[in-house]
């Protein structure tokens, strides 16, 4: 049942962090029109903590000068009954944490030219963010520190918002940073923040890695604790996307990697040279629209099966990883026609996700070029797969 907060009529949950609840409502202004707000009201034990309550409010000091169609909008910011609160423009559509699941579970990779679309803006929204400057023209130095899948949607009207700039850090912050601390989500942050030094480059690392994800549909630094995953941003050998998918060209494995320089004087310098050359990129393909974005966005979530993931395959993958393999001389094609429909059945909901694009499938087969280390992890598949089926009985071999 609604409830009343103010000028709000509270109509349901959207989800609560460690500092505030975040509701969905009605907003009644006196004067101007009504609309529909993301409501986020800090919880009183949290407003009893000086700092906490600085953070609050410098995300609020913050907000009045971000005004760009990549960034959610605020439209006020107060206090009714001793409870703070800041309303949100509402934004109507799916995170891209929600979209990179739903595509893991039920449709396969995202079309290169829509991952390129959703990172140009992406950069849009932090090259604003990055160069704003207060009334009197000094530059505000705002750094998100949460650039991750979850802090980003893809709206309904093709619009890719950035939202929570409850962690940002900028120049007219009241909070000091303490030495030892990290504010973000571990996968996400740059080294050298790690170590103690913050400045925007560190966003641009952030989206090199949601870069990274969503061309491979893989967690890149994911471990099961996060000394692990500390240890793996800070060192682990980063493998390029292609990889993974054979489709992403090295031009593109060159754009992500620059963004994922440990050092942070090789990566790109600002969000804007990130953008012209993902932008450059994408001229490869045809053009696509926020309307096609939108479209496609609807036909993902449409997708209700789920592919099947095969143990079998996934440990055959172990063992070629690890070299303990045995070649055997047997038919390749005898050997596929026993494999399991699996991978078919993944590569038949791609190719649907290909044909549903709008503007058709020549849009990801322009790229798709062979790779001879694609052709020799077939291979080395079906000898594996063989050497099972003779070890179990299934295929007997003359002697």
């Amino acid at each position: 049942m609604p409830t009343r907060f103010g000028a709000y009529t509270i109509r349901e949950p959207l989800g609560a962090g460690g500092m505030a609840q975040v509701d969905l409502a009605d907003w009644n202004p006196i004067s101007g029109p009504s609309r529909r707000v993301a409501l986020k009201r800090l919880f009183p034990h949290i407003a009893e903590n000086r700092d906490l309550l600085a953070m609050f409010i410098d995300e609020a000091r913050l907000a009045r000068y971000l005004r760009h169609p990549n960034i959610a909008e605020v439209y006020e910011f107060g206090r009714i009954s001793g409870t703070y609160f800041i309303a949100f423009e509402f934004v109507q559509g799916v995170t891209v944490q929600q979209l990179a699941r739903q595509c893991e579970e039920r449709v396969g990779y995202i079309p290169i030219p829509f991952v390129l679309e959703i990172v140009c803006q992406l950069c849009d929204a932090l090259h604003h963010a990055h160069n704003l400057c207060d009334e009197h023209g000094l530059a505000l130095g705002i750094v998100h520190r949460d650039v991750s899948p979850q802090n980003l949607i893809v709206s309904t009207a093709g619009f890719v918002k950035l939202i929570d700039f409850g962690l940002a850090k900028a120049k007219l912050s009241s909070v000091e940073s303490h030495s030892g601390i990290i504010k973000g989500k571990l996968n996400y942050v740059a080294p050298e923040y790690i170590a103690g030094t913050l400045d925007q480059r560190c966003d641009l690392w952030a989206v090199g890695v949601l870069m990274h994800e969503l061309l491979t549909g893989n967690r890149l630094f994911d471990a099961p604790d996060n000394f692990v995953t500390l240890d793996r941003v800070r060192s682990m050998a980063i493998p390029p996307p292609s990889r993974f998918r054979a489709e992403v060209t090295s031009e593109l494995d060159d754009i992500v990697f620059k963004a994922l320089e440990r050092d942070a004087k090789k990566r790109w310098q600002n969000a804007a040279s990130l953008r012209a050359a993902i932008a450059k990129h994408a001229k490869e393909y045809p053009p696509v629209t926020k309307s096609q974005l939108v479209q496609w966005v609807e036909w993902a979530f449409g997708q209700k099966q789920k592919l099947r993931q095969d143990s079998g395959l996934s440990a055959l993958h172990d063992i070629i990883e690890s070299g303990q393999i045995e070649a055997i001389d047997e038919d390749a094609a005898s050997v596929a026609a026993r494999l399991p429909a699996t991978s078919a059945a993944i590569t038949e909901r791609q190719r649907e996700s290909v044909a549903a694009m709008p503007v058709g499938e020549a849009m990801l087969n322009r790229h798709r070029q062979p790779r001879v280390r694609t052709w020799l992890l077939l291979l080395l598949v079906l000898a594996a797969t063989a050497a099972a089926l003779v070890h179990f009985g299934v295929v007997k071999l003359p002697t």
